[in-house]
């Protein structure tokens, strides 16, 4: 059986998603609108499974394989205990909670394909999209022993 090349895996999803953005930017950060938005300095919240789906679309591959490319590299948190990648949350923007399935990315799969396919010298902002705070014990436990989101994305 041969071996996965996940780098060359990983670089196919960053150009993808970097083709994406570029073709619609607010795919990205736009609470309401987008697929994933950066939280804090080192995470960006994802809605799944569209944004496994989208990607796979953009990257020519499957959402498994996504998944799959994601977590060997270290890009997405998976919770071991759990067995999973999402977490149900409720979040908060502009005045409105919403439930959804999330994912949390690392940022710098993000930034580094904005960098370097995109374009994009700057990491993008944070965004207002926040977590409700109730739900802050769901997200450490899930985050185990990896460092959870700051303190700052909990309303």
């Amino acid at each position: 059986m041969p071996l996965t090349d996940y780098q060359d895996l990983l670089t196919r999803l960053q150009k993808g998603l970097a083709d994406g953005f570029r073709d619609a930017p607010h795919v990205l950060n736009t609470p309401g609108q987008s697929l994933a938005c950066r939280i804090d300095s080192g995470y960006y919240l994802a809605l799944e499974p569209v944004f496994s789906e989208i990607l796979a679309r953009w990257a020519v591959g499957l959402p498994e394989g996504v998944v799959e490319t994601l977590v060997h590299t270290g890009s997405l948190v998976y919770c071991k205990f759990m067995n999973t990648h999402i977490l149900p949350l409720t979040l908060s923007w502009e005045g409105k909670n919403f439930e959804v399935q999330a994912a949390f990315l690392k940022a710098d799969f993000i930034d580094r394909a904005l960098k370097l396919y995109g374009g994009r010298p700057e990491p993008l902002p944070v965004s207002e999209l926040r977590i409700r705070a109730d739900e802050r014990a769901a997200v450490e436990a899930f985050f185990g022993e990896l460092t959870p989101p700051d303190a700052h994305v909990y309303l």
